[in-house]
């Protein structure tokens, strides 16, 4: 069918079938015949094992799934890799009183995949948010490129996060920057906005149509006073300012009231207010106030007996969100029928919990900051001094022609090369060279292994610390050597002394590391180092290469950073200084694309600066 495509010049084509890659090697090789054909005659086509695409805008609509009536157009446009998930997306909006733009099922997408389909969406006037649903990103790096440039919002469901490999990790990076959480650096990084529930997807789809929040200054307007607290709550865990109400502001409201029992505030309860016209009015002024960036309004009612007057409650106060540019979150609490009418008829956001609408408020204005701080900082300066490329590509030559990557002495003097310092060390090959080859360096002296097979040194006894002198040295190294040969090796191994590094109180293990991602290309690394490297904290990631102030964010999501700015009397790290190892590994991960993996762990980080006392790296598989 579509070589017959081809030969009557149909240029564009939507293939629903399954049983391509998914299903059979078989299916996979028809795949190919499908790439083959489409180029042969220049066609582009969209799948297979998709349900196809619609648009709003002209009518098209292609799914084979039965759609009984035209939905409602709107600004959503919806890319999915699953046909039964972009219509749970479309069923979403509208039962939430928000149209579609465009709808593409892409599939298998073997042709044409969501960076196509994204790249059109910014450009599509309809189109004024991207609501995605991705299984896999084969090319992450130009999805993350085409989303940076664009002016208009992304959310991502991005699913299939445990299908990691069980292969144990021969770095600590690799293991620490699995496939998913490079994702979810990459798409932040991007200013993409990723959930990993619909509820709470669809909630932040339902702000992004309200006036952005420009501050944290949140009023709570609330006819029941339990539904206050409770939003109280939510404000207070999600960062806003509950600011005060005027004092004139609330002794006017004071006169509406019927019994006045309740004391007036932020959060304003009006349990004892019953004309609606009042609750307009007061909205009204609420959103006036200049200390009010946005307001959270929670409207309980019975419908049999205030349907009608809430109807038109609701109505006014989308008008004053229209009117005044701030937004107006609206939650109601109120029978099920009469949620489910809101929610198609009422095309204003309402949401059903405070939580759930405070929480969106904060995942929007989080994406706005995100923006303008993605736009203030582009910067990525070179390394001053600058990397010497030269000696460290003649490392890697070396490495690959012996059908290797670089030892572990070898590695420490790519990190050298980079600009970044090194505990002072030489090596052995036998332990009759010690006291010649200690000249220069000073006791205490560590003692490392040096050897191809061998990925982490602590596991085989392939570490010795605080040796006083040569004598231990000699000792100890052929003592390692002795128990490496009993465990059945017969590799040939050298020995790295360093001279071990005077610690302060202040002085912290790190681990700066970079890899390859297959789908993203270079990542970077930071987080808590030595030993217990995978056992303590949260590792910040980055593609690379990073601007400065990136790196700076790296820094501070690391889980307790704020010693980092020197507590109990201890002075502060020198900042700068481990920026700028940051940075430079950045620029080793991008300029050389050779190196598949580096570990510089630890690396000692004081208010005197950097030293890195070991490292390993990995280079890309020939």
């Amino acid at each position: 069918l579509l070589e017959q495509c081809g030969k009557k010049g149909i240029p564009r084509v939507v293939i629903e079938s399954g049983g391509f890659g998914e299903f059979s090697s078989e299916g996979r090789s028809l795949g190919e015949r499908l790439s083959e054909i489409a180029g042969r005659y220049n066609m582009r086509f969209i799948g297979p094992n998709c349900i196809g695409i619609m648009n709003s805008s002209t009518g098209l609509c292609t799914p084979f799934s039965p759609l009984l009536r035209p939905y409602r157009s709107g600004s959503v446009g919806i890319i999915a890799q699953s046909g039964g998930v972009a219509l749970s997306l479309l069923f979403m909006c509208e039962s939430e009183a928000l149209g579609y733009s465009k709808f593409a099922t892409i599939g298998n997408k073997i042709d044409i995949d969501e960076n196509d389909i994204l790249e059109y969406y910014i450009e599509d006037p309809d189109t004024k948010v991207v609501a995605m649903y991705l299984e896999s990103i084969p090319d992450g790096r130009r999805l993350t490129s085409i989303a940076k440039r664009s002016p208009k919002p992304i959310v991502v469901h991005k699913a299939n996060i445990g299908s990691l490999s069980s292969a144990a990790a021969q770095s600590h990076t690799q293991a620490l920057a699995n496939n998913d959480a490079v994702v979810e650096a990459a798409l932040r990084q991007a200013g993409m906005v990723r959930f990993r529930d619909m509820l709470a997807y669809m909630d932040f789809v339902k702000i992004l149509q309200l006036p952005r929040m420009k501050g944290r200054n949140l009023a709570i307007v609330s006819r029941s006073g339990g539904h206050a607290v409770m939003a109280a709550d939510a404000a207070f865990m999600y960062g806003f300012n509950l600011t005060p109400f005027p004092a004139d502001f609330l002794e006017e409201i004071r006169k509406h009231l019927r019994a006045d029992v309740i004391k007036l505030s932020n959060p304003l309860d009006l349990g004892d207010l019953f004309d609606f016209n009042v609750y307009v009015t007061i909205i009204e002024r609420t959103i006036q106030q200049d200390n009010v960036d946005g307001v959270l309004f929670m409207h309980t009612y019975n419908p049999g007996f205030e349907g009608v007057a809430s109807t038109k409650l609701l109505q006014s106060v989308a008008d004053i969100c229209k009117q005044y540019g701030k937004p107006i979150a609206v939650c109601v609490s109120t029978e099920q029928t009469e949620i489910t009418k809101l929610h198609t008829e009422f095309e204003f956001p309402t949401f059903v919990s405070p939580e759930r609408a405070v929480y969106a408020l904060a995942e929007s204005i989080e994406y706005y900051e995100r923006r303008e701080f993605m736009a203030q900082h582009t910067e990525i300066p070179d390394p001053s001094p600058a990397l010497d490329s030269v000696r460290i590509q003649g490392i890697i030559n070396e490495s690959k022609q012996q059908g290797r990557s670089p030892l572990l002495n070898e590695a420490l003097d790519i990190v050298r090369h980079l600009g970044i310092q090194t505990a002072a060390h030489c090596v052995i090959e036998r332990a009759d060279q010690v006291v010649d080859q200690l000249h220069g360096l000073s006791g205490p002296y560590a003692l490392k292994i040096i050897s191809e097979a061998i990925s982490h040194k602590s596991d085989v006894g392939g570490v010795v610390l605080g040796l006083s002198d040569a004598n231990a040295v000699k000792e100890a190294f052929s003592n390692m050597i002795a128990d490496l040969e009993k465990q059945g090796s017969s590799d040939t191994y050298m020995g790295l002394i360093q001279q071990m590094v005077k610690r302060k109180h202040s002085t912290y293990e790190l681990i700066i590391g970079g890899k390859r991602d297959p789908q993203f290309g270079p990542v970077i690394l930071v987080g808590y180092g030595g030993v217990f490297v995978e056992a303590i904290g949260k590792p910040s990631l980055r593609l690379a290469p990073v601007p400065l102030a990136e790196i700076d964010e790296m820094i501070d999501e690391l889980p307790a950073s704020e010693i980092f700015k020197g507590v109990r009397g201890l002075p502060p790290i020198d900042r700068d200084a481990l920026k700028d190892g940051i940075l430079r590994i950045g620029h080793l991960m991008t300029e050389f694309p050779e190196i598949d993996q580096i570990d510089v762990n630890p690396i000692l980080v004081s208010s005197e600066g950097v030293i890195a006392v070991d490292a390993r790296i990995f280079l890309a598989q020939q």
